[in-house]
């Protein structure tokens, strides 16, 4: 199980790496766009639309990874309340809704693909893309979220709860 857990924690870093690529990618291309705009008087019309898809990456592609370091949104204020086996049992919680929102994400986003695949979708932009590219990037990064998350749910079964022997603080296997 544990070179599972390192396979999946691999993909997670190259979907970071894939995400902050687009980050960058994006950055570069609307700095471009706002030089050609108002210092050469040539706006570049394409650049929003492909701009919006590397968006798309870089959440989808990233969402494993943070969940993996813990860095996922949660309400601290509550749950830093709890005992340590509160704790325990509120992060297994969000796991298992992590789980079902990527499983969720991940039937819908792959119907998706297949629908804009068959009608031969394409983007309203200048770029015309056929819209099943960067629909794939939806159930790809829900795929890698949802294996994270039963990473994260069996690294925190295997230490059990908090105060058993050995126990440690909310699950993850960080």
């Amino acid at each position: 199980m544990r070179a599972i857990e390192l396979l999946i924690r691999a993909l997670a870093r190259i979907g970071v790496a894939l995400a902050a690529a687009s980050l960058l990618g994006s950055m570069l291309l609307i700095g471009y766009s706002v030089v050609m705009r108002y210092f050469a008087n040539h706006p570049i019309p394409w650049v929003d639309e492909l701009a919006g898809y590397l968006l798309v990456a870089s959440v989808m592609l990233a969402a494993a990874d943070a969940l993996f370091h813990g860095e996922h949104i949660r309400v601290d204020i509550l749950v830093d309340r709890l005992s340590a086996r509160g704790r325990h049992v509120a992060a297994t919680i969000g796991l298992l809704a992590v789980l079902a929102a990527a499983a969720l994400l991940a039937v819908e986003g792959a119907d998706m693909v297949a629908f804009s695949r068959m009608v031969g979708l394409k983007s309203n932009g200048y770029l015309a893309v056929p819209m099943w590219i960067p629909q794939t990037l939806v159930p790809v990064g829900a795929v890698l979220m949802g294996m994270t998350a039963i990473a994260c749910l069996v690294a925190a079964w295997r230490a059990g709860p908090p105060e058993a022997p050995g126990g440690s603080e909310p699950p993850g296997p960080e």
